[in-house]
Formats: structure tokens, C-alpha cells, sequence
């Protein structure tokens, strides 16, 4: 196929995905190789046909010294004799490593990236072309099936994806190795060869040496049939991506530190969605590139279906943890700090006294109109009622200690105050945020809104009533 069959390739292709437009202007990345020097040309002849702006942009990672500076110097004089701007970055690879803790490849990998942003925010540039072909990508659907990655990672190198608002595209992925080398061949355009591409150590080189001829024994179209499969499975992946998006708006409430999830709405959705949903949490809370692999995604959603396990606290790597609390999850960065409520004295005196902590509201009235006993027999769980000259005062409002049981009415015994808590299925981070109201004793008198004890009833002797009342309006 001649050049102006090439560059209608492309064009069709920067058409149909949307990967730029005739008034914006374009970076292409350039390391010196067949392939990008293909895409410079056919980018640039495309240009002149269409009026786009482009740019010329190499990285010299300096890992070859005498390779990268005749690489760097071979860009830029094809840069020169097509009059087009060049951009040169030389990041300090091995620096960025020793500081990071990355491997060559990926150190090398996000300078590059990083520099090839800068540069098309230089240049008011809305997309960076890059020289991915389907050789490319069948190497990168493979391995990430050899890793046994999901749908997402089947669809291999998208044609165009968003990174920190400018578009990363990639006009050549369905183009051939050969294709590309024979247009450098027959238009004289000269380039490199990376002697580090027949290093078997990368697993990639690997791949393209050593198992893909094997396994074309099997399958003479192994790429075309491997980038068949990411063209195909791209589509899917957008659209249950879409469905997990919606699911996340339907069963979560989000806020800046934490994902709360409806546990009884997670489990009516589709397992495919499960999964999906529980990945896109913990890669929110994730630095960019820290995946959360298969076993942890599935690890959570069983315990989130579990029936007879409503209350654990997971710990998810990255300092990220997932704790359920019977109906919701809470997917966090770092463990929950149970709430702690501080403690309150109150003496006994005349009139109305009110009590603040946070969003809850205790207010405490002594009365001396005694009302009939089976008045107070129907007062409702937010409200108790005792005979106020059998308490002992000061009373004291705090949060639940170790140990502390409240005596039931009735001699029906003593209960754990931790039981009851359990019981009524408080969730573990706010049960120190229920009042336990004591008398001077120490004696459980009520936990508020839950039980009251056998302590202080009031009946026709009482003279004295004192109310308290629990009020969480301020919520």
C-alpha cells in the first residue's frame, strides 16, 4: 500500500475514535525506531493534507549512552527537515529509580509519560500520538492473559484514552510491524534499531521472540486474532464499565474519606458487577498503577454476601481497609477511630439542662407532677423515666467501658452492656458514641435510646420525676 493509502488509514481512524481535529495540534513521540518514524512522516503528510498543528517530541532516556545520543540526533534532524518544532527531555532514569523504588522500564516509563504531558501542555496540544502497532498490542494482550487478567485487560492499548485532560492516542494499531518498515524502506526514511529489543531478560522480548513464533505453529494470524479479541472485548468492557458506574451512584455514598457501600443493595446486583464495583472502590483509593489483584477483589465480595459474618474489618494493602457493619461497608484509607464520646457531669438542679456532643442532643427535666405509672409505661426507647430522690447524684454521662453491665428490670439479672450494643446491632464505630448515663456509684441507670435498668422506678409514692430525653435531630 503506497503512502496515501497509509495516511487514509489513519485518517479514517483518527475519524472514527475521535483522536483529534483539523484545528488542534498534535504531539507525537518519536523514540527513533521504524515505527515512530513511520508514524512522524505519515502524521506530517497528514498534517499538510488537513492543516493540524505537529510536534516532534523525543525522550533520551540515556540507558544505551552512544544508541540514545545517535537516536536523539536522528529525530531531531527528521524533525528539522520537515520543519516541524522538536522537543527534547532527558529525565534522570536512574535517579527517578533509586528515589521511587521502580524497575528501569517502569522509571523510564513515567518520566516519559510525564515529560510527553509537559510538552503538549506547552504546546496548548490536545492529544500525544503514540507509535503503538498490532505487533504491540498482541504482546500486550498476551501477557496480560498469561497474568490471568480480567476483561479490562484483554482489551490490551486503547486508541484513545484521557490523562490529566490531554488525550492519548495511538493512530497505528492496525497497523503491521511490516507494513511500517516497508513504508520506511520504500520512502527513504531512515532509523534506529534498539539492540536492547533482542534481550530476552524483558519479558515482552520474550514474548515476541521466543513464544510467539512457537504458538503461530498453531495460529498463523496469532496477532491478528489477539487484536481481533481487544477490539472486540474494548466495547464490552466500556459498557459494564458505564453499569458499574451507575451501581456505584446506587449503592454508595462517597465522601472525601470514605466509600460507604449498601451491602443489601451489593447483593442484589450481578456477580460481574461485584466484582467490578469492589475493584473501582479500592482503585480509587489506590496511588495511580497499585492494582488490586482478582483474589482481593473476590475476598471482599464474599464477606460482603456473608450472612453470618456482618461485623470484620479487612486489611486490603496500600493502606486501604474494608469494614462492614451489619448493612454497610466502609472502604477507607487506613482503620476506623471508634467514635469516643466525652464525659459529662450533672448535678441535680432545678429546670431544664441540655447536654451537646456533636450531633446528639441529651436534655434532663425533673418534674413534681407525678403521672400515672402506666403513663410512664409507654414512654417511647428515645425517653426514660426515674423517681428522682432514689438517684444518686452527681450523674455521670460517658461512653461504654470494658466490663459494664446494667441491671435489668424486673431481677431479670445483669446484661453486658457490650451484649446489648451487639444485640440491637449498633455498629462497632459508633457504639462508644452511645450515652451510658451512671449514677454516683457508678451504677448503669439507662443506655440511652437502648435500655433502662432496674434502678430508681417511679410509681404512685414518687414525688419527683426526672426525664431524660435523647434527641438526635442535630444529625
Amino acid at each position: 500500500m503506497n503512502s496515501d493509502g497509509l495516511m487514509n488509514r489513519i485518517s479514517e481512524e483518527v475519524l472514527e475514535y475521535g483522536m483529534w481535529t483539523v484545528e488542534e495540534t498534535v504531539v507525537a513521540a518519536v523514540s527513533g525506531g521504524p515505527d515512530s518514524m513511520a508514524m512522524l512522516h505519515l502524521l506530517h503528510g497528514l498534517a499538510e493534507r488537513q492543516g493540524f498543528r505537529l510536534v516532534c517530541a523525543h525522550v533520551n532516556h540515556g540507558l544505551r549512552p552512544q544508541e540514545s545520543a545517535e537516536e536523539a540526533k536522528l529525530v531531531q534532524e527528521a524533525a528539522q527537515r520537515l520543519g516541524l518544532p522538536f522537543e527534547l527531555g532527558e529525565p534522570d532514569v536512574r535517579g527517578h529509580k533509586r528515589e521511587t523504588g521502580l524497575g528501569t522500564q517502569a522509571a523510564a516509563r513515567e518520566l516519559r509519560y510525564r515529560f510527553l504531558l509537559d510538552t503538549a501542555r506547552r504546546h496548548n496540544a490536545s492529544a500525544v500520538a503514540l507509535a503503538h502497532h498490532a505487533g504491540d498490542q498482541a504482546e500486550t494482550v498476551m501477557m496480560h492473559l498469561l497474568r490471568g487478567s480480567g476483561i479490562g485487560g484483554l482489551t490490551g492499548m486503547r486508541r484513545v484514552r484521557e490523562w490529566e485532560g490531554i488525550r492519548i492516542v495511538r493512530p497505528l494499531l492496525s497497523f503491521s510491524k511490516e507494513e511500517l518498515i516497508t513504508f520506511c524502506q520504500n520512502n527513504a526514511v531512515s532509523y534506529a534499531t534498539d539492540s536492547s529489543n533482542t534481550h530476552t531478560d524483558y519479558t515482552r522480548n520474550r514474548l515476541r521472540l521466543e513464544t510467539f513464533p512457537h504458538l503461530e505453529s498453531y495460529n498463523g494470524r496469532l496477532s491478528a486474532a489477539l487484536n481481533r479479541l481487544a477490539d472486540t472485548l474494548g466495547p464490552e468492557d466500556d459498557y459494564l464499565h458505564e453499569q458499574t458506574l451507575i451501581a456505584l451512584k446506587q449503592t454508595c455514598r462517597i465522601s472525601q474519606r470514605e466509600t460507604e457501600l449498601d451491602t443489601e443493595q451489593f447483593s442484589l446486583l450481578p456477580f460481574a458487577l461485584q466484582r467490578r464495583l469492589v475493584k473501582l472502590i479500592l482503585n480509587y483509593l489506590s496511588e495511580p498503577g497499585e492494582e488490586t489483584d482478582f483474589a482481593k477483589v473476590d475476598l471482599v465480595r464474599h464477606r460482603l454476601l456473608s450472612r453470618g459474618d456482618s461485623t470484620w474489618t479487612l486489611d486490603l494493602g496500600y493502606g486501604r481497609t474494608c469494614t462492614r457493619e451489619y448493612d454497610r461497608a466502609f472502604f477507607r484509607l487506613g482503620r476506623p477511630n471508634p467514635g469516643v464520646l466525652r464525659t459529662e457531669t450533672i448535678d441535680r438542679e432545678p429546670g431544664i439542662r441540655t447536654l451537646q456532643f456533636g450531633g446528639l442532643e441529651m436534655i434532663f427535666r425533673e418534674e413534681r407532677e407525678v403521672p400515672d405509672p402506666k403513663v410512664l409505661m409507654t414512654l417511647g426507647r428515645g425517653e426514660a423515666a426515674f423517681d428522682a430522690d432514689l438517684i444518686e447524684y452527681p450523674l455521670t454521662v460517658r461512653s461504654r467501658l470494658p466490663g459494664d453491665r446494667i441491671e435489668l428490670p424486673r431481677g431479670a439479672g445483669t446484661k453486658k452492656v457490650k451484649d446489648l450494643l451487639i444485640d440491637e446491632k449498633i455498629a462497632p464505630s459508633e457504639r462508644g458514641l452511645v450515652p451510658v448515663v451512671c449514677d454516683a456509684q457508678g451504677r448503669i441507670l439507662w443506655v440511652a435510646g437502648l435500655r433502662r435498668s432496674g434502678h430508681a422506678w417511679a410509681d404512685r409514692r414518687s414525688e419527683k420525676i426526672l426525664y431524660i430525653r435523647i434527641d438526635r435531630a442535630l444529625c
